[in-house]
């Protein structure tokens, strides 16, 4: 069986549960991203003499335009979602996760930033996930093991509060499509490979950030596996039992999955 604790940073917010096919809210392929900027080739076959000289000539794009035009989107865009971020206290949503070998399964998913978050599997998946500020605890009641990883070393971070995105060096790729933002980290100490990519709706650009939703995420991993992860029926900023992001041996040892619960 792989390492879960491994599993879980190439995943960055999933498990063991893992389709080929990319995400239906994926950037479209053929446009180009920010920082990409389409260039117009002159037309080869013009004709030479006076009459090719009353042509209007060939315009190129502006590429010192261009490029600051895609900074300030860069920046714009990441500033909105930190405001998201910063906005938010918990979160609660149904969360439906596609694996890259076509499983699919479905869980709860609770947030009380900052650093804690829990991602409860709906049965007959054995796993919980649980960050309590400092650690991500990986529970799997079937083989009565935790694994624990430092939540500091893990992407999670930029999700439940830790660290803002615009004071990282994670932000790898921002892009905007289809009134949607896509911010791509990476590990920028290098020692994680893989990917995580952040989708928010955001169909109301000129309003607030808190007019935005998060509406899931996609990792990823070294092999080239994408997992997504989509959010469902979220409410924000309603009280949280706290005993929801504590996990101890106690409650997984020896006790069925039912029982574990809180």
């Amino acid at each position: 069986m792989m390492n879960t604790a491994s599993i879980f940073l190439t995943t960055v917010l999933s498990t063991v549960l893992a389709g080929q096919e990319p995400p239906a809210n994926e950037p479209p392929t053929g446009e180009p991203s920010l920082g990409q900027p389409v260039v117009t080739s002159p037309v080869s076959d013009r004709e030479e003499g006076p009459a090719a000289a009353q042509d209007d000539p060939v315009q190129l794009p502006d590429q010192a335009a261009l490029r600051a035009a895609a900074a300030e989107q860069r920046m714009v865009s990441i500033a909105r979602a930190d405001a998201w971020f910063a906005a938010l206290d918990t979160l609660q949503a149904r969360f439906l996760q596609f694996s890259p070998d076509g499983t699919e399964t479905g869980g709860d998913l609770a947030m009380d930033r900052p650093g804690r978050v829990r991602f409860d599997y709906d049965d007959p998946s054995p796993i919980l996930m649980v960050a309590d500020g400092s650690t991500v605890a990986l529970a799997d009641f079937a083989l009565e093991t935790i694994d624990r990883v430092p939540l500091s070393a893990t992407p999670l971070r930029y999700v439940v509060g830790t660290e803002a995105l615009n004071a990282s060096e994670a932000v790898a790729e921002v892009n905007r499509a289809d009134d949607r933002i896509y911010i791509t980290l990476v590990d920028p100490e290098g020692e994680t490979d893989g990917r995580l990519t952040l989708i928010f709706l955001d169909d109301m650009p000129d309003e607030a950030a808190t007019t935005m939703a998060l509406e899931g995420w996609y990792a990823v991993d070294a092999m080239g596996g994408l997992t997504e992860v989509r959010l469902f029926d979220a409410t924000l900023n309603e009280r949280l039992d706290p005993r929801l992001f504590i996990l101890d041996d106690e409650d997984v040892m020896g006790r069925d999955r039912r029982r574990g619960r809180r």
